[in-house]
């Protein structure tokens, strides 16, 4: 301690400036306990309020973008689905055309082909009655040409 006293009374520190140093000591550690602790426990709470918000709102951001994601897949593979639908409903229906159509068609060939056997009758018929007619047809004509009476 002696050591101590005559270093102080090198430097011209007196008893005074001591106290006034261990009060200046005293008073930080209150100031530091009662006033810089709960400033900075302020700023902490700030800093967390404010950083805090901005995380969840990354995060629930984040969140978003994933749930559009699945849902544009999930809507992109609903309309591929619907296409896939509709396709097989139009080839379906093309189908069930193509066969009404066929069906149609061979109901108008059969109706054709009796038409025809149908004609094709009526023409023989025509042809044996023209050529029952032709020789009575061939003799007034000739009758008439040669000026006699048919026979």
């Amino acid at each position: 301690m002696g050591l101590v006293l005559k270093i102080l009374e090198t430097l011209n520190i007196t008893p005074l400036a001591i106290l006034q140093m261990a009060l200046l000591v005293i008073l930080a550690a209150i100031l530091s306990g009662t006033l810089i602790r709960p400033v900075l426990a302020t700023f902490k709470e700030r800093e967390d309020l404010s950083e805090k918000p901005v995380e969840e709102a990354r995060r629930l951001a984040a969140e978003a973008e994933a749930k559009v994601r699945r849902y544009d897949e999930s809507l992109r593979a609903a309309a591929a689905e619907a296409r896939a639908r509709k396709r097989a409903q139009l080839e379906e229906a093309s189908r069930t055309e193509r066969t009404k159509v066929e069906g149609v068609a061979e109901g108008a060939n059969r109706e054709v082909e009796a038409l025809r056997e149908r004609i094709g009758g009526e023409k023989a018929e025509a042809a044996r009655a023209l050529q029952a007619g032709v020789s009575r047809f061939s003799r007034e004509i000739a009758a008439k040409v040669l000026g006699r009476r048919p026979a």
